[in-house]
């Protein structure tokens, strides 16, 4: 029998042997992949290529009769991670795992352990189970009450004080029923339409704003789905904790970490997320194939800090019944890269849209700047130095000009599901959420080519496989890849996200600044006019004391005793 005889066989029947357990490799792709997805969708915010948005936007809602942005537009803050992460964080991992390793060799019962650690998962990871099912419940209301739609063409707009929808084209045009779209025509009895008009107009908001002196500032925000979400949340804790860990209870609470860790933490540049993974895979690979801990640690304590999932039952064995795991770690830290990804497509799409001025600098004489050419900013390439130093347009050929860059406002790139999807996206307002996802799409399509070659090694050699070996690699090639084909490796490259904070950090110190120069000089102002009130009294003259101050413009000592001696010889002389 031939070589490739010989190995279509073994693949043949490699393909015989995991067709029961395809419905469980399906099951283990797809959940893995709703974190990452909706985790990086979730922590998009404004990148430093958009400008700011107007503030003088109306926010709008119930009180003033739409339901347009609900939401407070407020930017979520991620922490960003250097460089030196690289170093600590498989340390810091490396050190977690090896004591736990130890204290389970040494605890005749893991089961104690289990109950601390799942105590400490309760209470922290509460909070993001809350926030999960919040997302989840605002994005399941907005295709059920969405604030406009699309109606043979023209475009509607929710009113809940007047309880009508009114046509954006005729504003003459109102319609009572308040459901969108198709729907709109049905015919509701007048009890049903005033409880759905109710359920609209309470999706207002409880803004809470706490103050610690003048350093802490905190603004909670309750809505009804918060508060559904912990009348929820809190019965799953509870059971969870108390009664029974079931592994569709242990993944909604894995799930929740690592959608919450995605709009946490993410590495500032590329080069710095390359670094994490490659120091991360370079652990699993040792904690899984050279020592014990990792395998044992994962099977022996029973914590939200994996993926299960059930095998298909054993007619052999009933009462027995095997699990796969997938660690949060093999989710969140290539979840982690992805979401950059997203990021990285954002701001190189609103940076393909900046606009290039051209400010010709005239003398004093010639009266104000004048603006020239306006053009792209060369598509997504940065301006260099050569860019700065060109002149002007051909108005002044002589002259030197000041190349100016426009950005466009940014627009929210999250929320707006339900009116996307009854406005087909042809309402302004959802447009922010729309832009390439080449990235996005690219290091998605690694990850689960990563995670499928993981099933396969595993399913062959019969043991369990570091997966970060498999989707670090897949997932970094297909960044990087994507990057070399399009011809942006120096955008990316030099893609930061903490130069916007760096920025507004900068800003931050100036404002302090000159709050300080004003309150001196307000200070020097006001110690001066008091000694002119003391010279005007015991003097009587305030002629060349306040011309000779004027002509001075100082409040130094020199100019108050030569004020002085003025005064004193006027008085003497009459």
């Amino acid at each position: 029998m031939s070589s490739s005889a010989r190995i279509l066989k073994i693949l043949q029947k490699e393909w015989q042997k995991s067709q029961p357990m395809l419905p469980v490799y399906i099951h283990m792709v797809i959940t893995s992949l709703i974190p990452i997805f909706t985790g990086a969708h979730a922590s998009l915010a404004r990148p430093s290529s958009a400008a700011k948005p107007s503030k003088t936007r109306k926010k709008a809602g119930p009180e003033d009769g739409t339901e347009d942005d609900l939401q407070e537009d407020t930017e979520s803050k991620i922490e960003g991670l250097s460089a030196s992460a690289a170093i600590w964080f498989p340390v810091a991992a490396g050190c977690t795992l090896g004591g736990l390793y130890f204290i389970i060799k040494w605890l005749e019962d893991p089961a104690i352990l289990s109950t601390v650690i799942n105590a400490y998962f309760g209470i922290v990871g509460g909070f993001g189970v809350v926030q999960m099912f919040k997302d989840s419940l605002d994005v399941a209301l907005s295709y059920m009450f969405p604030s406009k739609y699309l109606y043979r063409g023209q475009l509607w707009k929710f009113d809940c004080i007047k309880r009508n929808a009114v046509c954006q084209e005729d504003p003459n045009q109102t319609w009572h029923s308040p459901l969108p779209g198709r729907l709109s025509r049905l015919p509701l009895p007048s009890f049903v339409q005033r409880f759905i008009w109710a359920l609209r107009s309470s999706k207002s908001t409880l803004c809470i704003r706490t103050t610690v002196g003048s350093l802490s500032k905190a603004h909670i925000h309750i809505t009804p789905t918060t508060v559904l979400s912990y009348v929820f949340t809190l019965p799953i804790l509870v059971y969870y904790s108390f009664v029974a860990r079931p592994w569709y209870l242990t993944n909604i609470l894995g799930l929740a970490f690592a959608y919450g860790s995605l709009q946490l933490i993410s590495p500032t540049t590329p080069s710095v997320g390359t670094m994490i993974l490659g120091a991360l895979l370079l652990y699993d690979v040792y904690f899984v194939f050279f020592t014990p801990m990792m395998v044992t640690v994962a099977k022996q304590l029973d914590i939200p800090a994996k993926l299960v999932f059930p095998h298909p039952t054993d007619p052999s064995k009933p009462s027995k019944r095997q699990l796969s795991m997938l660690g949060l770690g093999d989710v969140a830290l290539p979840g982690m890269m992805i979401g950059f990804a997203l990021r990285l497509d954002l701001y190189l799409h609103y940076l393909r849209q900046q606009m290039q001025h051209s400010i010709v600098k005239h003398d004093k004489t010639d009266g104000e700047d004048r603006k020239s050419s306006i053009e792209p900013a060369h598509g997504s390439e940065p301006l260099s130095k050569e860019q700065l130093e060109s002149s002007p347009g051909e108005d002044a050929p002589n002259e030197p000009s000041i190349p100016v860059v426009t950005k466009l406002p940014f627009s929210r790139a999250t929320g707006h599901w339900g009116t996307r999807f009854w406005t087909s996206s042809l309402d302004p307002s959802v447009r922010g959420a729309i832009f390439p996802k080449t990235y996005f799409t690219a290091s998605m399509i690694g990850y689960i080519a990563g995670l499928v070659i993981t099933l396969v090694v595993s399913q062959m050699v019969n043991q369990a496989q570091p997966a970060l070996l498999y989707l670090v690699p897949c997932v970094l090639l297909a960044f990087w890849g994507t990057a070399v084909v399009r011809g942006e490796m120096r955008q990316v490259w030099n893609f930061d996200e903490s130069a916007e904070a760096q920025e507004e950090e900068k800003a931050k110190k100036d404002e302090v600044a000159k709050k300080q120069d004003k309150e001196q000089t307000d200070e020097a102002k006001q110690k001066l006019e008091k000694a002119v009130a003391e010279r005007v009294e015991r003097y009587g003259s305030t002629t060349d004391f306040f011309s000779l101050n004027v002509q001075l413009g100082s409040t130094s000592a020199n100019g108050t005793r030569q004020c002085e001696r003025r005064a004193k010889k006027a008085n003497e002389a009459k």
